[in-house]
């Protein structure tokens, strides 16, 4: 669509028939066109002064509740998850999607969404959408892999088996490449389901159109397409609320759209049989226009056959009058110039005396955010659109919108019908009312295009055909009612359908209380005369509701036989026992042999609860059970634990794992404990049970614990774990000998108090220190005495854990004064190597007139033999200078003095 909507972009989507009802449904549609630009919103409106909330569910959950009275609409905008779902795992699967509206009075809803480019209007028709037998609608496509056909259905009762049927043989559906000449899904309150039809798997993209949809227990459907391509010019969304086949009719008014008439290339008329054989006539023509033979079948009446009421403003109109009854339905064009990619549909309401005189208030006309392209592929905004208003009325009926005629084009006669005439007002705008001052019958929509959107359609008609409802649940009461607005009630009560019995209740609503049975209503309009009878209304029991209870453990599964509390020996039909009430976590679900099944998959809850429901079989009126299980669940909750242990040399220490553990996880729903290396519990990562009160380890390690409990469960999901630690060892910073005589010890880290044990040697881990060897200091700076004098020292350092000791090293200088380098293998020589384990060591001879005559370093051990440059020096005394540091940083440490030198 984008690459035709470079400059303008006309979209015409459709109000399609709004019905004032206390309660509106809205089935879940799955969209096949990605957008970053969505909206999507309910619109409400009613005409009480007094608020009254409006709450708005979706799957059974609360989503939101606003306050609602004449002259505040509301816009509650709907998060997409719950009404659009772009994911095709959600396509041909149950679902609970959708929404359900719930308010104290009457008011209007509609559904406003808008995708980038794209938009649609689709009204609730209130209770008179809900039904059991429906055939649905949507415009012929040009077959190109962007168009879909979509079917959308939403359960309002527990147990509600629904079947599609009448399609066209070998269609594949979206995520379900099963091909069947039906389809059945059972659903309960609250739940959806979405038929789709995709061109990618469809080359001939008209095989949904009059598909029948029946079922077992009242339903809201929808249909359509949201990427609907008639040609190759553009794409728009089709899609409106169908209504039950007896909501049809047999004599309609169509008003055309802004498409180029007389020969618009999308506007037309789709009517489809609900009986076979049916005649349709059109306009003024006595020669039928065309004999659909089969209910299912259609025909689409192009806009040719529109009469011209007033060419100059546009307005067009058709006359149809069929022998059964048909569904109606109207494709439009939103905008002359874009009249192609500008399509929309909507379901037309059949004429009736029984419409109300009064259509009040509808809000916020010709509002509708979107997104579209614009010229050099911009984007733009638009909310607000000009629309035209189009009013259907009993001839001779005196027409005011808010109050006033002025601006009222017409009336219009519209060939073949002697009872309606025709009004237009353009330029409506917010929240309008629209009625008539003699009590005539009226309906009223909208047609429109400006910019970036059109949309139209009619705000009253199907209640016009009279009908029972069910208001109400079996908790709060329930009452059964129709339309208000007839001027006599005579109520009927059957337990048969043959024997009737006539009711005190002269009102629209009576309370059916515990007498289930079949109910009827003649309703009486004195502007509309002959009376009407309903047809029959099925009321059925009230469940009954009872509890049970299990315990289990995490990984096990529950059997539960369908079995009504209050008559053990009464069979439930498996085809419609079903749970209608899903675990927060867990797996409730039915099996092919109708028993009742849980899974509790390891769920980390300690109780869930989950609701089933019995339906009995083959009878009139069967009992009904919801049965509530509450599933308490044992859960393993390991007490992680952690041991700190000392380690040897090697790095490893001994750890009692079972002591550690076991203490901290009594329970006396456990049975069992195993040792592991790793967290699978790999076979070959268990410790042996030999091992586990003497486990040999490195620190920083990770035991993992398997605890079995009396339900054969274990806590493989969540093991148990055991840190392996050890205590922190001291740390020598450094060493700082004083002289012969003493060194101070700088430590870190470890705990204090520290034991110090000075050994004169090289010493290694192999032959420790006795304890009476170590002095205790209470600081991490010890001094330490020296009493070796000069050499090679070994320290021995403990902290208050008492693990093995660490180790270091230092050594004391001192020179020798005399030096005889005869050969004799006394004081050959003066050597230092201790200066080989000092930082930045010097070592100098001077003789007695400060000539340096010897310089030492690593190459030469620090050792002087006598000789200067490798030749013997004379015999005297000479000057030795000496400095290092004991560790980085350290202050410099210096000796110097006197060296008698003898040569011989």
């Amino acid at each position: 669509m984008r690459n035709i909507f470079t400059f303008f972009l006309i979209l015409f989507s459709l109000f399609s028939s709004a019905q004032m009802d206390t309660e509106h449904w809205f089935a879940p549609m799955f969209s096949n066109y990605t957008s970053a630009a969505n909206y999507q919103a309910v619109y409400l409106s009613t005409s009480e002064t007094t608020p009254f909330p409006v709450k708005i569910y979706s799957g059974n959950s609360l989503i939101g509740t606003v306050s609602l009275s004449k002259g505040a609409p509301q816009i509650f905008e709907i998060p997409r998850q719950y009404i659009i779902t772009e994911a095709v795992n959600e396509v041909s699967t149950i679902q609970q999607k959708g929404l359900h509206l719930v308010g104290d009075k009457k008011y209007f809803a509609t559904l406003r969404f808008s995708v980038h480019n794209h938009a649609e209007i689709v009204t609730s028709k209130g209770k008179a959408a809900l039904g059991q037998e429906f055939f649905i609608g949507m415009p012929r496509l040009n077959a190109t892999v962007s168009s879909n056909y979509t079917a959308n259905i939403l359960a309002v009762e527990n147990g509600t088996t629904v079947t599609l049927s009448g399609y066209r043989s070998g269609l594949i559906f979206t995520n379900d490449s099963t091909i069947s000449s039906t389809k059945t899904v059972t659903l309960n309150s609250g739940e959806s389901y979405i038929f789709d039809v995709d061109e990618g798997t469809n080359p001939a993209l008209d095989g949904l159109i009059g598909a029948k949809i029946t079922a077992d227990k009242p339903i809201s459907v929808s249909n359509g397409s949201f990427s609907g391509r008639m040609a190759e010019t553009g794409v728009d969304i089709f899609m409106d609320q169908s209504v039950p086949v007896e909501k049809a009719g047999k004599e309609f008014i169509i008003m055309g759209g802004n498409g180029n008439f007389p020969k618009s290339e999308i506007e037309s008329t789709l009517i489809i049989a609900t009986k076979d054989n049916t005649d349709v006539y059109l306009n003024n023509e006595t020669t039928k226009y065309a004999n659909i033979p089969k209910a299912g079948s259609y025909i689409f009446v192009p806009s040719d056959k529109y009469q011209d009421l007033d060419g100059a403003n546009n307005i067009y109109a058709l006359y149809v009058k069929s022998t059964d009854n048909v569904y109606v339905y109207g494709i439009l064009a939103g905008s002359r110039d874009q009249e192609m990619p500008s399509g929309g549909m909507n379901l037309i309401p059949a004429l009736s005396c029984f419409l109300p005189s009064k259509i009040d208030e509808l809000s916020e006309v010709n509002r509708l955010p979107l997104t579209y392209s614009g010229p050099q592929n911009s984007v733009r905004s638009e909310e607000y659109h000009n629309v035209k208003l189009n009013i259907l009325a009993q001839k001779g009926a005196s027409v005011n919108v808010n109050g006033s005629n002025s601006g009222l084009l017409g009336p219009f006669k519209v060939a073949g019908s002697a009872d309606w005439e025709v009004f237009t007002l353009s330029g409506a705008s917010g929240n309008q009312t629209i009625e008539t001052t003699d009590d005539k019958a009226i309906t009223a929509g909208i047609a429109g295009g400006s910019g970036p959107a059109g949309f139209g359609g009619y705000f009253a008609g199907f209640s016009s055909i009279p009908s029972i409802s069910k208001i109400g649940d079996c908790a709060r009461g329930q009452m059964l009612e129709v339309d208000d607005f007839y001027n006599e009630y005579k109520w009927e009560y059957s337990t048969d359908q043959t024997n009737w019995t006539i009711l005190p209740d002269t009102s629209y609503q009576i309370n059916p209380g515990k007498n289930f049975g079949y109910y009827r209503v003649t309703v009486t309009k004195l502007s509309c005369l002959p009376a009407q009878t309903t047809k029959n209304f099925k009321y059925l029991k009230c469940p009954t509701y009872s509890n049970s209870e299990f315990t289990v453990g995490a990984c096990n599964t529950i059997t539960i036989d369908p079995i009504f509390t209050k008559n053990p020996t009464w069979k439930a039909d498996p085809t419609k026992t079903a749970i209608i009430s899903k675990p927060s976590s867990g797996k409730a679900y039915v099996g092919a042999d109708g028993r009742i099944y849980f899974e509790a998959e390891n769920t980390t809850e300690e109780q869930v609860n989950f609701t089933y429901y019995l339906e009995q079989q083959s009878t009139e009126f069967p009992e009904y059970e919801e049965i509530t299980v509450t599933v308490n669940i044992f859960q393993i909750k390991p007490k992680n634990t952690e041991i700190t242990e000392c380690i040897d040399y090697g790095g490893k220490g001994y750890f009692n794992l079972k002591k550690s553990f076991e203490p901290a996880n009594v329970n006396s729903n456990y049975t069992g404990f195993e040792y592991y290396t790793d967290a699978a519990f790999s076979p070959q990562s268990r410790i042996p049970d030999s091992e586990i009160s003497n486990y040999y380890s490195a620190p920083g390690k990770t035991v993992y614990v398997k605890i079995s409990d009396i339900y054969s469960c274990d806590n493989r999901l969540n093991p148990g774990k055991i840190q392996l630690k050890t205590y922190e060892l001291p740390q020598v910073k450094s060493i700082d000998v004083k002289g012969e005589t003493s060194a101070i010890i700088e430590i870190e880290r470890g705990r204090k108090p520290y034991s110090i044990a000075v050994i004169k040697g090289k010493h290694t881990q192999n032959d420790l220190p006795t304890d009476s060897a170590y002095q205790q200091f209470d600081t991490d700076r010890a001094n330490i005495e020296i009493n070796g004098g000069r050499g090679f020292y070994t320290v021995f350092i403990k902290s208050a854990d008492n693990c093995r000791p660490v180790i270091s090293y230092f050594t004391v200088i001192a020179v020798n004064n005399v030096l005889t380098p005869n050969g004799d293998g006394y004081n050959d020589s003066v050597e230092v190597p201790e200066l080989n384990n000092k930082i930045n060591p010097v070592f100098q001879i001077y003789d007695r007139y400060g000539k340096k005559v010897f310089e030492g370093n690593t190459l030469n051990n620090f050792t002087w033999t006598g000789k200067s440059g490798g030749f013997n020096l004379p015999t005297g005394t000479y000057w030795y200078y000496m400095t290092w540091q004991d560790y980085d940083g350290a202050e410099n440490d210096s000796l110097q003095g006197w060296i008698l030198l003898k040569n011989y």
